[in-house]
Order: structure tokens, then C-alpha cells, then sequence
């Protein structure tokens, strides 16, 4: 399936020596497993706080380390390709991975208020950073993440939910437009339906 993952703080790591290393890492934890080898067949990208970037369909990926926020379309047809103790299904792998190189397709956020671009209807992810007050009124339903700070989303009927750091919400599109209050140096994450406000 497709998805965007968007960079809380991924270690930084430059060159060969790196990925020689991440060789080394990846074997410690799975000793023997054919994902080491195929983790060294792919485009290693190094997202840094703020970042996301795009995958298509078909595009093999792994997290090697740090933390982030991913979006995926429904999909029923997860494959593996190593470093799990779950099935492998090569023949199916070989079949939907796309082998085609590709530049890394960063984006990184500008301002207190950016929506990351996806070429698809299925989601979106804004981040809002600071102090300022977002008005939203949603096209579908919603995950409010707040993963530093607090927030307070405020309904239209006057309802309200404060967020804490490592805390999240769903808002069902049936809620209707609500406000999304940041405090200080809050940095939130918003998933949504495709072309949303």
C-alpha cells in the first residue's frame, strides 16, 4: 500500500561507513535473515525532524530507527520482505515490489501550519507547530496526535478534550468544524481524508 511517514527525529547518518554499520546492526538483531542483504539493495534516506517523505504502492520500505508518524491506505496485501519473524511470501514480493530507482522524495514543512502533499484522495497529514489556533472543518474523520505539548480541540457545541504529549483523538466527521488550540511550543500531527481545510 501506499503511505507517508513523517520524521520525528531519525538518527542522521552519511555515507558508506553508515550503511556499513546499519549492515553490521541489522545483522545483530537478525542473525541470518535475507533482510539484511535487501536492506542494503535499498535507498537509505535519512529523515530529519519535520520531515516526510511519499511512497507509492509496491515500494519496499523499512524504519531502522527513531520515531514517526505513518499513514497507509487500506490495503490487504501487506508483504514482507525480512527482518520479522512473520511469514515471507517471496514469489509475492517479487510480484508487487517496484524495482525502479527513485530520488529520495523529502519534504520538509515550512511554518507553524503544513500540509505534507500526497498525490492521493485516501489521506493527508498537516503539522502544526506553536502557539496559534487552527479552525478545521473536516471532509471525513480524523486523528489529532500531539507528540510535544498540549492542545485543546474545541468543538462547535462548545465541547473541548485537552491533548498531552503521546496522546491522540479521533474526530468523526459528523462532529463538524471544530478548533484546534495549541499551547506554546506544541507540535501536533493531523491525519485526515485526502483534500481537507
Amino acid at each position: 500500500s501506499q503511505g507517508l511517514a513523517a520524521s520525528q527525529g531519525l538518527a542522521a547518518s552519511q555515507g558508506l561507513a553508515a550503511e556499513v554499520g546499519w549492515t553490521v546492526k541489522l545483522d545483530r538483531f537478525h542473525p541470518g535473515d535475507i533482510g539484511v542483504v535487501v536492506a542494503q539493495l535499498m535507498n537509505h534516506t535519512v529523515l530529519e525532524p519535520g520531515q516526510a517523505v511519499f511512497l507509492s504502492a509496491g515500494n519496499l520500505h523499512a524504519y531502522l530507527e527513531g520515531a514517526g508518524v505513518e499513514l497507509m491506505a487500506n490495503s490487504d496485501n501487506v508483504v514482507r520482505g525480512g527482518l520479522t519473524s512473520k511469514h515471507l511470501d517471496v514469489a509475492e514480493l517479487l510480484a508487487v515490489v517496484d524495482t525502479e530507482p527513485m530520488p529520495s522524495p523529502i519534504q520538509t514543512a515550512i511554518g507553524p501550519r503544513h500540509r505534507f502533499t500526497t498525490p492521493v484522495p485516501e489521506f493527508s497529514l498537516t503539522r502544526l507547530r506553536g502557539p496559534s489556533a487552527c479552525p478545521v472543518t473536516p471532509v471525513g474523520p480524523e486523528i489529532i496526535l500531539v507528540t510535544q505539548g498540549e492542545a485543546t480541540l474545541r468543538a462547535g457545541n462548545g465541547q473541548e478534550l485537552i491533548l498531552l504529549a503521546g496522546q491522540a483523538a479521533i474526530v468523526s466527521w459528523s462532529d463538524g468544524p471544530y478548533s484546534l488550540e495549541p499551547a506554546g511550543s506544541a507540535l501536533i500531527w493531523r491525519a485526515s481524508v485526502g483534500e481537507s481545510t
